[in-house]
């Protein structure tokens, strides 16, 4: 009897609708409200023509093994690194369904980053479309130009189309994905009801932060973008390996894709340099199998050679105001400036459209500040989210190891985030993400934690000044001042990989440890602090200073000093001294013409040609020099201690200052190498000032 009674409530329990079962909506758990039901997707390919008669190479990928359904909810990845590669020497790495064109030669490989196995799953349709100029589309593009924007919101109108859409339709990615949906979302498709950006760059600030040039990122980022879109058959020389993008089209309809590839004749790993076609009709690309085609896969790629080089112009464009025709790229692209090819440019547009946001950035990333101020800007025009975590540019880190968690639990959370995103704003899922507080952070010391705004109401903005013996302390020192010899060797890379947050793709191996390198800079080292103190929000710095040189680079870190002597990496922003004066940081738009008042309120330095001084030293006086720090959430531990380290170089990740060093080398002999003197004292407080939050 007890043995019936107990069968009769499990099968009872097993029945209960969804609604009667359990139901958790939290960044760390998700469960009742939106549950798996595929096992599989079925894909296929195709181009899209865009208005000016350029086509887009998209994947489809619909859900499979599952309910029967006709018409799905769609998430858009618009990336320019390839919707699927294809290599004969890979096996397929997936095994939900995609069919293996090419037989036992190789197979067709979904961008990892792009295909999201968990919405799929659960009922999402994904679409994978390859940005003009890259992958298999066809034309060509200047990388952060109008035209993407345009293209996105053709895209989202055409999948709106769709037999198998239901109309309702989101963007998800990172980076460059993320700006690709910054310049969609401004164009307001009416279709387009959400988006989920990921460490983005918002323009400027981002490649020449501080008004400093990124040379290390750009110079292989910029390579990689080539090879990636030569769709080369073997590639040398990037940072990462690199497989050509799948053609999108199986043009002699074999079943097979690896034959779409031109015999590349002289074996160089290229196929385009090997015809001349369609300049020279009689000379068109010929094939393994001999059969005839429209050589589209080949049209494509070669048109991808006619891309701006984005090192190049980027390297040039030194001030925001900059404009194509001082580069030279108005007869190709048209007139534009700094400011218009910002992605924070599109920030009006947005707020007017009120599309839902989630902002999702890493405290080590290269770009944390745009995420905060783009969050903090737009979150009472439209429903924001905003989740920090401590990855670097590609969402991993040695941090998380570090302290003591688990680096999969959060990347695991992502996709979970995705999905409660998803759900709500397309398909309408009362899950309660758009009522619980916006902001979670992982404070790194402590873990999670919601809060209710960004940055914290309950920040105190402390003082920690410079003292002499090289101390920082809360109490206003005496007046003093510290000399520093310029040393142009020093470099912030860490770890057999060489990395740092601002190569981006490149991450140390371990928690960066600066003991050895403050050697080669300026140092104030607090006492040890007395009881845990956490710092959450943007760190501000101000410091006088003179130089024996007439400008100057400066480099400023915040470490954490542990009692075994390791100082490890917190946070840390350059500056150009000639950019000292400070601007109203709503100007950062569009020169301040759309009125948006951005947020938070932090210095900004115009880094407009005319706000250029590289005579900022030369008449000796002392020059107050401010920085805010990326945002960051870390608690100081009982026992350590808070260091401010100060460098004038960060070579080579870090262009040098043209005035000190013409030949940007560390050892040429024209080199200037100036005395640097920071002043302190109630004449010149200089300080950082810290965020700190009570217990």
């Amino acid at each position: 009897m007890k043995k019936a009674l107990f069968l009769m409530v499990f099968i009872l329990a097993a029945a209960l609708p969804a609604a009667a079962q359990e139901k958790i909506s939290t960044p760390s758990e998700y469960k009742g409200y939106s549950e798996k039901e595929y096992n599989g997707y079925k894909t296929f390919s195709t181009f899209v023509d865009m208005s000016d008669g350029v086509k887009l190479a998209v994947d489809v990928y619909l859900p499979r093994k599952g309910p029967k359904r006709d018409k799905f909810p769609v998430v858009v990845e618009y990336t320019p690194y390839s919707r699927a590669f294809i290599n004969p020497g890979f096996a397929a790495l997936d095994g939900t369904g995609r069919t293996n064109l090419m037989g036992g030669d190789g197979a067709v490989i979904p961008n990892p980053f792009c295909l999201s196995r968990t919405l799929i799953e659960h009922g999402y349709a994904i679409v994978i479309a390859d940005i003009r100029g890259s992958g298999a589309s066809f034309g060509s593009r200047l990388d952060l130009m109008p035209r993407i924007g345009d293209d996105g919101a053709e895209l989202i109108a055409w999948i709106a189309q769709q037999p198998w859409s239901d109309g309702a339709i989101a963007m998800k990615g990172a980076s460059y994905m993320a700006i690709s949906q910054i310049l969609t979302a401004a164009r307001k498709p009416p279709a387009l009801k959400a988006i989920f950006l990921m460490i983005y760059p918002f323009g400027y600030q981002d490649l020449y932060p501080g008004g400093i040039y990124n040379q290390g990122f750009m110079a292989e980022y910029s390579k990689l973008l080539k090879l990636m879109n030569s769709n080369l058959l073997k590639a040398e020389g990037a940072m990462f390996p690199v497989m050509p993008t799948a053609p999108a089209a199986d043009e002699d309809g074999d079943g097979m894709l690896l034959d779409e590839f031109p015999i590349d004749k002289n074996n160089n790993g290229s196929f385009v340099d090997d015809y001349n076609f369609p300049e020279d009709p009689n000379d068109p690309p010929q094939y393994e199998d001999g059969q005839a085609r429209k050589h589209l896969y080949f049209l494509a790629t070669k048109e991808h050679g006619n891309n701006a080089d984005l090192n190049a112009w980027m390297a040039e464009a030194r001030f925001l105001d900059a404009t194509s025709g001082e580069l030279g790229f108005a007869a190709q692209w048209g007139d534009f400036d700094g400011y218009a090819l910002s992605p924070i440019s599109n920030v009006p547009a947005i707020m007017e459209s009120g599309i839902p946001i989630y902002h999702l950035g890493g405290w080590f990333d290269a770009q944390p500040r745009s995420t905060t101020l783009f969050y903090a800007t737009a979150k009472d025009t439209n429903p924001s989210k905003l989740l920090m975590l401590p990855g670097y540019h590609i969402l991993m880190s040695p941090f998380y190891e570090y302290l003591g968690d688990n680096q999969q639990t959060y990347l695991d959370m992502i996709g979970r985030e995705q999905l409660r995103f998803m759900d709500k704003y397309l398909k309408g899922m009362d899950n309660g993400i758009d009522t619980e507080p916006p902001v979670t952070l992982y404070v790194m010391g402590k873990g999670l934690r919601q809060e209710a705004d960004w940055p914290l109401p309950g920040q105190t903005l402390t003082d920690y000044y410079f003292s002499d013996k090289n101390t920082l302390t809360t109490d206003k020192p005496a007046a003093g001042h510290d000399a520093y010899q310029t040393d142009f060797t020093h470099d912030s890379r860490f770890g057999s990989r060489k990395g740092n947050r601002w190569l981006m793709f490149i991450i140390p191996d371990d928690a960066p440890d600066r003991a050895e390198l403050d050697k080669k800079c300026l140092t104030y080292t607090s006492a040890p602090v007395v009881q845990d103190t956490e710092v959450t929000g943007h760190p501000i710095v101000e410091f006088w200073a003179s130089s024996t040189a007439r400008d100057g680079d400066f480099f400023v870190y915040l470490e954490d000093v542990t009692p075994d002597g390791k100082a490890v990496l917190i946070d840390e922003m350059p500056l150009r001294a000639g950019f000292a004066a400070l601007h109203d940081n709503n100007t950062m738009i569009l020169r301040g013409a759309t009125g948006v008042d951005v947020k938070p309120e932090l210095p900004w330095h115009g880094y407009e040609k005319a706000q250029y001084n590289n005579n900022v030293f030369a008449d000796g006086a002392p020059v107050k020099l401010t920085f805010d720090l990326h945002p960051t959430s870390w608690v100081f531990k009982k026992g350590h201690s808070i260091r401010v380290s100060i460098a004038a170089a960060d070579w080579p990740t870090f262009r040098l200052n043209p005035v000190l060093s013409p030949a940007n080398d560390p050892a040429s002999p024209d080199n200037v190498i100036p005395t640097i003197t920071i002043l302190r004292g109630p004449d010149h407080p200089s300080r950082i000032i810290l965020p700190v939050i009570a217990e």
